[in-house]
């Protein structure tokens, strides 16, 4: 029931076909087959129409529904199955043929619809009825109905067979034609030449020269069709195993090369006259053209009558079919000989220059090829170079356009080759004086180049190299982007520096340390002596005349006690600059142990929250804090309340720039990101801030340098920052800025390491 409304919707979509009929009938000329010239009973009988129609394709044609169920076929089809439509529809493939052959149907037939387009495939196939062994090329098409769905597939199927084999013939031509000369495998005739060509040839000088004409190979054995041979030689010594053997013999004596002329002599099995030359290609002997059957007064019947008996023929039937053969004086036999001979001769030069001309052709064509490959070799190693590579001539016109050219430009070969280099890679405009004279001087130039994309500075190396070779004159454009190389230059410069830096840091803080140690004593010790809750310094004062109250008195009256604890103050905060530098000079002994990164970044935003000096200078509440913590971050071997400083120090950092900004500007917001990288974790502390210049950039890591007021930076939070990441753990951290777009710092601690 499935598939009769499958067919039928087929027959439907089939019939929509019918106006389309219409229009192109209107186009045909008046004399149109009676079928077409009566549409109108078209639609009527759109079915027995469509029917009969798919019964005059000489093509096996069918129809399934999508499980495979065939829904119509045609008469074809029916031999190849050996059942009746009728028979057949309802059915599938495993009710007739093997389930090997059904298994590779059906799946060509799912090839079709998965594709959704017609699917082709080469197959052998054997007709049930006749025994007809082909090989078909298929074509299988799915169908589809007018909402789209699938409905079915559309098989038919072409033999092949005659084409493949004649391809197949051809190809063994072009071999023999293209083979070496000192092949060790031999030549065959039939390679060489069209043989219906010679066929032709052959019966047409058998013809006119009233001789009998065959082409044998070497040993004998025929390569053409026999020509105007008598019945004697045909249909009676031909005909025993006896006179057959002893004709190829003669023919294979007869067909031997001779430089002097043809051979010519009585037939070696029926005895008539036979004449025969050589064919050959380079030397090599390819063929016998034979011809004769001819006889004069030196036959006699006595002779062809024992002959018969020798080789079991009946000889008053041998005696007639000799008393038959067409007599010819022996001179005109031996001019006619000596034709055969030049037309043989003549063949042979023709083949032997067809040889030629075909391997000079062949080798032309290897040549091609292999300049083709060598071709695509080179132009593969210029595409895989990761350098940008332009080849100009002496105008500067572009005329090689490598693949990373395209990627950065955004231009194919095809739209850039022709054009000036300055149009279509405008960052060059100012290299052409340099190309110009590469080309005049020949002499490579080394250059660089500094742009700006995208708001990020792009270095590149820029050299050009002259043209010199086989007289062609121009220059070839390498450009390397070192951006990635020049930024590591700069942090081991900055990393040297910061060594160096180190290591006058730390003998500073020695140095420093011992006279601010006894300036703090000193000012300790002065409060201390004027305090008046001190038994011993009530005693000095009386033993003085005067009260230490009194004393106390004075000095808070002239802000002395003031100008102590100044001292004090500020001692204690060189002290703390000391102990930074001494932090950043040596490495930190802090035990380390596997953490979660994402449990440091939360307790780090919960110490900058209530951090004194963040809440002094803005509201830490009203920054807005986004995370984008990626899942399933590995822990990472580190020193956690180190990572915590790093991480509290650029908080504070990005609080303090975003606080000068006007809140009308943008909502401040601090973004914290980490993700997996091969070989790390990576942690991105960005602000909205207002961002900082390049020579800032530069040195935000250097000792000592700061961008804040006096009094409200050492300096050294970003460089122990620096030291505790690049030292201490054996990661790096960068930062990333523009004036008016923010800061992004970036963290990036190795994996793997042991307690």
């Amino acid at each position: 029931m499935m598939h009769n409304k499958t067919k039928s919707k087929l027959i439907s979509e089939l019939e929509g076909a019918r106006n389309r009929i219409r229009e192109l009938e209107s186009l045909l000329s008046e004399k149109k087959p009676m079928l077409l010239s009566q549409p109108a009973c078209i639609g009527g009988r759109s079915a027995d129409y469509l029917h009969s129609l798919v019964s005059a394709i000489p093509d096996l044609v069918w129809l399934k529904d999508p499980n495979g169920i065939y829904l119509a076929c045609n008469s074809v089809f029916e031999s190849f199955f050996g059942a009746k439509e009728a028979e057949i529809v309802g059915k599938t493939d495993y009710d007739f043929v093997s389930k090997e052959l059904a298994d590779f149907f059906c799946e060509h037939d799912r090839k079709a619809m998965a594709a959704g387009k017609p699917s082709a495939n080469e197959e052998w196939l054997t007709f049930a009825t006749t025994g007809k062994v082909g090989l078909f090329e298929t074509i299988k098409t799915p169908m589809f109905d007018s909402d789209g769905c699938l409905i079915g597939v559309l098989g038919i199927s072409r033999d092949i067979t005659d084409r493949k084999n004649l391809n197949t013939a051809l190809q063994k031509r072009v071999d023999a034609l293209t083979k070496p000369l000192d092949d060790s495998g031999e030549i065959v005739f039939e390679n060489l030449f069209n043989i219906n060509d010679i066929q032709q040839l052959q019966d047409e000088f058998a013809q006119a020269t009233g001789v009998a004409s065959i082409i044998t190979r070497p040993d004998g054995t025929p390569i053409t069709k026999p020509s105007n041979f008598c019945r004697l030689c045909i249909d009676i010594i031909r005909k025993t195993e006896k006179g057959l053997e002893n004709c190829y013999k003669s023919d294979a004596v007869l067909g031997r090369l001779k430089a002097d002329g043809p051979t010519i002599q009585p037939c070696m099995s029926g005895g008539l006259w036979d004449a025969g030359a050589g064919i050959s290609v380079g030397g090599q002997h390819v063929a016998n053209w034979l011809i004769g059957q001819v006889r004069d007064g030196s036959q006699t019947e006595e002779k062809i009558r024992a002959y018969a008996h020798e080789i079991g023929a009946d000889e008053s039937e041998m005696a007639l079919a000799f008393s038959e053969v067409k007599s010819m004086p022996r001179e005109q036999f031996e001019r006619v000989a000596r034709v055969l001979f030049t037309l043989s001769n003549q063949i042979s030069n023709i083949a032997y220059h067809n040889l030629q001309q075909a391997r000079y052709i062949n080798a032309l064509k290897l040549a091609e090829s292999e300049l083709a490959t060598t071709r695509n070799y080179l132009a593969n190693i210029i595409d895989s170079m990761p350098s940008l590579l332009v080849g100009v001539d002496m105008e500067c016109r572009v005329t090689q356009w490598n693949v990373k050219a395209e990627m950065v430009t955004g231009l194919t070969s095809h739209e850039a080759v022709g054009k000036k280099i300055d149009v279509v890679l405008p960052k060059l405009a100012g290299e052409l004086k340099q190309i110009h004279e590469t080309i005049r001087t020949r002499t490579p130039s080394v250059g660089s180049l500094q742009t700006v994309a995208e708001g990020n500075r792009i270095y590149e190396n820029i050299t050009i190299y002259p043209l010199i070779a086989n007289g062609v004159d121009g220059a070839v454009v390498l450009m390397d982007d070192v951006t990635d190389r020049v930024r590591l230059e700069q942090m081991m410069v900055q990393s040297e520096k910061m060594m160096s830096v180190g290591g006058l840091a730390a003998g500073m803080a020695h140095e420093i340390n011992n006279p601010l140690s006894s300036i703090l004593q000193a000012a300790q010790v002065c409060l201390m002596q004027i305090n008046p809750e001190i038994a011993a310094n009530k005693a000095a004062a009386q033993d003085c005349g005067c009260t230490v109250e009194a004393v106390y008195c004075y000095l808070e009256k002239r802000r002395v006690l003031k100008f102590l604890n100044g001292i004090q103050e500020a001692g204690k905060r060189a002290t703390g600059i000391v102990s930074s530098m001494l932090e950043f000079s040596r490495k930190s002994e802090t035990r380390r142990t596997l953490a979660d990164i994402h449990e440091i970044l939360d307790k780090s935003l919960e110490l900058a929250a209530t951090d004194y000096d963040l809440k002094k200078k803005y509201d830490f509440r009203r920054i807005t804090i986004e995370r984008h913590y990626e899942p399933g971050i590995p822990t990472v071997y580190c020193s956690p309340t180190e990572i915590e400083q790093v991480i509290l120090n650029l908080l504070k950092n990005a609080g303090q720039a975003m606080a000068g900004q006007s809140p009308h500007d943008k909502v401040p917001t601090i973004v914290l990101r980490t993700r997996r990288t091969d070989q790390a974790v990576r942690i991105e502390v960005s602000d909205n801030g207002p961002g900082m210049a390049e020579s800032v950039r530069r040195r935000v890591f250097e000792p000592f340098f700061t961008t804040k007021e006096p009094g409200a930076g050492t300096g050294l939070g970003l460089s122990v920052s620096y030291f505790i990441i690049a030292t201490n753990h054996g990661g790096t951290i960068c930062v990333e800025s523009e004036p008016g777009k923010g800061a992004t710092f970036i963290i990036e601690l190795p994996l793997g390491g042991s307690a």
